[in-house]
């Protein structure tokens, strides 16, 4: 049996394979070194800095209701919540993305069961979906070759964002010119 740790990770590697292909290489994935903030991959098009946060949740089966089922919890007590952080829960039933929940975390924390958390600290939030009948989340339903597409049309409806412009930054990173790399020193 697989350990939570390798459920997740075999999840996001699938959906990292699924949106890679599907927006035709046009999204760019990135792995944080560290999930403290509950995102797993950050997203954006190809040739500008990333744009979304993802958190990625893996349903291996279905409950006894059919139903897949997904836990977050937050030890402080506030779910994260901005317009360029979403969910994405994928069912993975053998080995392959039968269908995932690309969830905008205003929504999902709208529509998620609240519990207390482990311990009594902070909240957990659980989703629970059908992955073919119609239900609070069928809206955010979509097949693996959704996947890409839907992620492209979240990331194009945020604020365009630069990258950050440091003062002095081109003193320290511009090549030399010709007369002062000659002269002594």
């Amino acid at each position: 049996m697989l350990t939570a740790t390798q459920r997740g990770t075999a999840g996001e590697q699938l959906f990292a394979a699924c949106v890679t292909l599907t927006s035709g290489g046009d999204l760019e994935l990135y792995k944080p070194l560290t999930d403290d903030d509950h995102t797993d991959i950050s997203a954006g098009r190809r040739g500008r800095v990333p744009a979304l946060a993802i958190q990625i949740k893996t349903a291996l089966s279905l409950d006894r209701k059919r139903l897949a089922v997904a836990r977050m919890a937050f030890p402080e007590g506030k779910p994260r919540q901005h317009p360029a952080f979403v969910y994405a829960i994928v069912y993975v039933p053998d080995a392959s993305v039968e269908v995932a929940w690309v969830v905008p975390s205003a929504d999902f924390n709208k529509h998620a069961y609240r519990g207390v958390g482990r311990r009594g600290k902070g909240i957990e939030l659980q989703f629970m979906a059908s992955p073919t009948r119609d239900d609070r989340w069928s809206d955010f339903r979509c097949t693996r070759v959704e996947l890409g597409p839907r992620l492209m049309a979240i990331v194009d409806s945020l604020p365009t964002r630069h990258p950050p412009r440091i003062a002095g930054a081109q003193l320290l990173l511009g090549r030399p010119k010709a007369a002062e790399a000659s002269a002594p020193t």
